[in-house]
């Protein structure tokens, strides 16, 4: 999933592969998921930061060189194991 840290909070916020809506992981190990105006949907429920859910979920949907997206350009990624 392509994700931010939150400057402040250090929570990752990814945009989800599998369906609508932002994962967010938060340092303490707390995940949830929150569509891209930061309401909750599922998972653990807790404060998020609404405009960080709006910037990583109206990102690009389509795989594309994220290094020219001005939105993804400090982007974090989470290694998949097989």
């Amino acid at each position: 999933m392509r994700g931010m840290k939150h400057p402040v909070s250090q929570a990752l916020y990814e945009l989800r592969d599998d369906g609508p809506g932002v994962q967010v992981t938060t340092p303490d190990g707390q995940v949830g998921v929150f569509d891209p105006a930061g309401h909750w949907i599922s998972g653990d429920k807790f404060p998020v930061d609404k405009h960080m859910c709006e910037w990583v979920g109206g990102g690009p949907r389509q795989p594309e060189d994220l290094s020219t997206n001005r939105r993804f350009r400090s982007i974090v990624t989470k290694e998949k194991t097989l």
